[in-house]
């Protein structure tokens, strides 16, 4: 037999010699032969090679005669992967960056994404996309924890965090092949257990007046706008770069509102409104008496000129700030985390506080961080009721007569 020769599709038979109508074998793996549309209102019989739930190949009689019955079930509910040649995993990865609810992301995340796929490109890139089963995604993450050579560097083990953020970034591509018909279901990539992060300090009323104080005297140049930013930040509860991007046409003084978003540019592209509390009010109001006329930005940037731009970032006027203050482990969105304890222990309810922090689950992680904190703070308020100056006896037991 020459050595070039393929091996053939044999078909299959059962234990009494007879032909297995739709199955077939080549070497030890078993294949489906189906007909399916080609196009033109036409069929063609296609072979699949079949496989098992973990995605391997299977290589016994009884599985590949279960397995064929789910091809046909396939078939008629239109869920058979693309006929045709599967694109290498590297090569797909190409034209997962070009899509574009991929590059409506923030630039910063594309560039993670790119990051980790390279990695995994280096590692298991010659593989056909339909291809990339369980084993091979655990080998990779094997050798991320303990460190390896990837990307011809030599890395060191990472945390299991960091592993299940490139298990993440692996099924965001893997998702999209599935929607483009490439493979059926997804490989099994079960997260990591997680060390528990540390528990966040939370920024006390008193901490925060103190670093106020201290923006207005330890920086020079900026002192009064960086304690407009920072209380700005405290009583809306927005993030760094959500602050900075908010115009005058953003605050509606007549409704008492502050539109975060306007233009799109949040965490989850969507915007949200908040309500003043009576800081945040008296705060804008102040500020709108010393408004810069030719700004429509809130925080205008001090280097503008004659042009209308925001203010790019404060972090080197707080780090100074913070310094001064003995507060250095702060930061901004310390400043967020302070907005919703207050909001927290003023007992507003968990969902309104998460329409204005922008989160879409309802106040569940509100709830979950912070919850405790609406807990000591109850148990404290029943402690200061009073009911007056007498005092309930306990109720005796009835005296025989």
């Amino acid at each position: 037999m020459s050595g070039n020769h393929r091996a053939q599709f044999i078909p299959a038979r059962d234990s009494r010699n007879r032909r297995i109508p739709g199955l077939y074998t080549r070497g030890e793996r078993y294949y489906a032969q189906l007909w399916v549309e080609v196009g033109n209102g036409k069929k063609a019989p296609r072979k699949f090679p079949l496989r098992d739930q973990d995605n391997r190949p299977v290589r016994n009689f009884s599985a590949a005669r279960e397995a064929l019955e789910i091809k046909r079930h396939e078939r008629r509910e239109n869920q058979l992967p693309t006929i045709g040649h599967k694109p290498r995993f590297s090569d797909y990865c190409a034209t997962y960056f070009d899509k574009a609810k991929v590059q409506r992301k923030r630039p910063g995340t594309v560039a993670g994404e790119r990051e980790a796929l390279a990695r995994w490109c280096d590692h298991l890139g010659h593989v056909r996309i339909d291809q990339v089963a369980t084993p091979i995604i655990s080998a990779f993450i094997d050798k991320r924890l303990k460190g390896g050579k990837f990307c011809g560097r030599r890395l060191a083990g990472i945390s299991e965090r960091t592993a299940n953020l490139d298990l993440m970034r692996l099924r965001n591509v893997l998702k999209c092949a599935m929607d483009d018909g490439y493979i059926r279901e997804l490989p099994r990539m079960k997260m990591l257990d997680e060390a528990p992060s540390p528990k966040r300090n939370l920024v006390t009323p008193a901490e925060f007046d103190r670093l106020i104080e201290t923006a207005q005297s330890a920086c020079d140049k900026n002192g009064k706008q960086l304690a407009d930013y920072l209380r700005f930040l405290a009583f809306i509860g927005a993030r760094e770069q959500e602050a900075l991007h908010i115009k005058w046409a953003d605050v509606d003084f007549e409704r008492e509102r502050v539109t975060i978003g306007a233009n799109e540019l949040t965490k989850n592209w969507e915007s949200r409104n908040v309500e003043f509390n009576p800081q945040l009010g008296a705060l804008l109001r102040e500020m709108r008496s010393r408004r810069t006329p030719d700004c429509s930005w809130l925080f205008p940037s001090p280097q503008r000129g004659t042009r209308d731009e925001h203010a790019r970032s404060f972090r080197e006027s707080l780090k100074i700030a913070r310094k001064a203050a003995g507060l250095e482990w702060v930061g901004f969105h310390d400043l967020r985390h302070y907005f919703c304890s207050v909001c927290v222990m003023a007992g507003i309810d968990f969902m309104t506080i998460a329409a204005w922090l922008g989160h879409k689950d309802g106040g569940i992680l509100v709830g979950k961080v912070y919850g405790h904190l609406l807990d000591e703070h109850r148990s404290k308020a029943a402690k200061l009721v009073h009911f007056g100056l007498s005092v309930i006896q306990p109720a005796s037991g009835r005296s025989g007569s």
